[in-house]
C-alpha cells in the first residue's frame, strides 16, 4: 500500500515498542495519527499506562475501546472448547480478524479515518490484475507475523498500513532508542520484553487457566481432562501414566512417565478412556492432511493440483505441497515429504513466493491415530 496522500489513520497501540515506533513513523510520513488501545481482557490494563505515556510523547489523541465481552464470547470460549475437544488452538489467528481488526475498522469509520495501522511485521501486497490483497513476508526473520494474520478479510487488508514492513526487530528497537521512547515508569521501550502470544493467560499457564474457567463457567464434565490416566502404545497396551490429557498436544515428547527407554511422542488422545496414545517419531509424520474453513487471500480460489508452500505452525518452515480443493470446500494437502506432528486446530497457511494465497484449520481427521 502506498501512502502518497497522507490523511487520518487509526493506529492500534499496545504500549509495546512495535506499535509505539509505528506511531512516529506514520507521523514522519505525514499522517494525522489517532491512537486506540483495545481492552481485550483484564491483563490489558497492565499496559494501559504505557500506551498513554507513548501517546503523550507523540502528541496524539488516544481512544480506549473495551472489547472484553466480544473477546470472551469468541476467543476465550473457542480456546477452552478447542482444548477440551483435543485440538490445539491458536487464539491470535481468530482474534485478529474477528476482534482486533474488526474493532479497528469500526473505530476508523467512526473517526473518519481512511486507513488503520498496526505494528505487525508484515507487508500488504495488492494484486491489481486479480483485484486481490494479500499479506507478504518481509525481512523480519523469526518475527514474521503473517501466519497469525492470514484470516484477515480483503476489506481489512485494503485499508491496512503496516509501517514496520521494511524493518527488523533490532532496527525498531534502535529507532525507539533514538526517539527516546519511554514507558510510564521511565523505562526505555527499546528494552521492554515482547508480549506473549496468549495475551489473556498469566503466569498460571494455559492448563490452570482452563481449569479455573471450567470451574467457574463449566461444563464441569471436562474437568476429567485433568485426571491422571494410562499411557497406551498404538497397540492399546498400557506402558505408563500421564498427569491429565489437558497437558498434552500432538507431537509432544515430554511430560509422561513410560516404562521404556524408547523416544516416544504424543500421537493422540482417547478422552472416553482418559488415555494418551504415544508412539515413535515416524508415527507423528503425515504426508497428507485436510484443511477446513479456508479463507482466500492472494488467490480467489485454488486450482486442483496447484503447487504452493505450506506452514503447518508458525514456527515451521514453509514446505512444498500439492493443494487439491474438495467439492465440500475443504482442501486436501499432499506434501512432497512428510511433515512432523500437524495438530488439529492449528492452521495450515499457503504461500507463493512469501505471499499468502490461502489458509485454514487442520482437521481432526488429519491426525487420527
Amino acid at each position: 500500500m502506498t501512502t502518497e496522500s497522507a490523511g487520518k489513520v487509526l493506529l492500534g497501540m499496545s504500549g509495546g515498542v512495535d506499535s509505539s515506533v509505528a506511531c512516529f513513523m506514520l507521523q514522519e510520513q505525514g499522517f494525522e495519527v489517532i491512537g486506540v488501545t483495545l481492552l481485550t481482557n483484564p491483563l490489558s490494563l497492565d499496559h494501559l499506562d504505557d500506551v498513554k505515556a507513548v501517546a503523550r510523547q507523540a502528541g496524539i489523541r488516544l481512544l480506549v475501546e473495551d472489547v472484553q465481552p466480544r473477546f470472551s464470547n469468541l476467543i476465550i470460549r473457542d480456546f477452552v472448547e478447542a482444548y477440551t475437544s483435543g485440538r490445539t488452538p491458536n487464539p491470535c489467528v481468530l482474534c485478529n480478524p474477528a476482534v482486533k481488526f474488526d474493532a479497528l475498522e469500526s473505530v476508523a469509520d467512526q473517526e473518519g479515518c481512511g486507513y488503520f495501522a498496526t505494528g505487525h511485521y508484515a507487508a500488504v501486497r495488492h494484486f491489481a490484475d486479480r483485484g486481490r490483497y494479500a499479506l507478504t513476508q518481509t525481512d523480519a526473520g523469526q518475527k514474521d507475523q503473517t501466519y497469525f494474520m492470514y484470516r484477515l478479510s480483503q476489506k481489512q487488508l485494503s485499508r491496512l498500513i503496516l509501517p514496520l514492513s521494511g524493518f527488523r526487530k533490532e532496527q525498531v528497537r534502535d529507532k525507539a532508542r533514538t526517539l527516546g521512547l519511554a514507558a510510564h515508569d521511565g523505562q526505555h521501550l527499546s528494552i521492554k520484553p515482547d508480549s506473549q502470544d496468549n495475551c489473556f493467560i498469566g503466569k498460571e499457564g494455559y492448563a490452570d487457566y482452563i481449569r479455573q474457567h471450567l470451574e467457574t463457567h463449566g461444563p464441569a464434565r471436562w474437568l476429567q481432562l485433568f485426571a491422571p490416566g494410562p499411557v497406551l502404545n498404538p497397540d492399546g497396551e498400557e506402558i505408563g501414566r500421564h498427569r491429565g490429557l489437558i497437558h498434552y498436544t500432538t507431537g509432544q515428547r515430554k511430560g509422561f512417565d513410560v516404562k521404556t527407554t524408547e523416544r516416544l511422542f504424543v500421537l493422540g488422545k482417547q478422552p472416553e478412556r482418559n488415555a494418551l496414545i504415544v508412539g515413535s517419531y515416524d508415527r507423528v509424520k503425515r504426508t497428507t492432511i485436510t484443511v477446513v474453513d479456508p479463507v482466500y487471500s492472494g488467490l480467489a480460489r485454488i486450482e486442483p493440483g496447484q503447487r504452493l508452500m505450506a506452514r503447518i505452525r508458525n514456527s515451521a518452515a514453509p514446505v512444498p505441497c500439492e493443494v487439491v480443493p474438495q467439492p465440500d470446500g475443504r482442501i486436501e494437502v499432499n506434501f512432497d515429504e512428510a511433515v512432523a506432528a500437524p495438530a488439529a486446530g492449528q492452521s495450515c497457511v499457503f504461500y507463493d513466493r512469501g505471499c499468502i494465497m490461502a489458509g485454514g484449520y487442520i482437521s481432526d481427521e488429519s491426525v487420527t491415530v
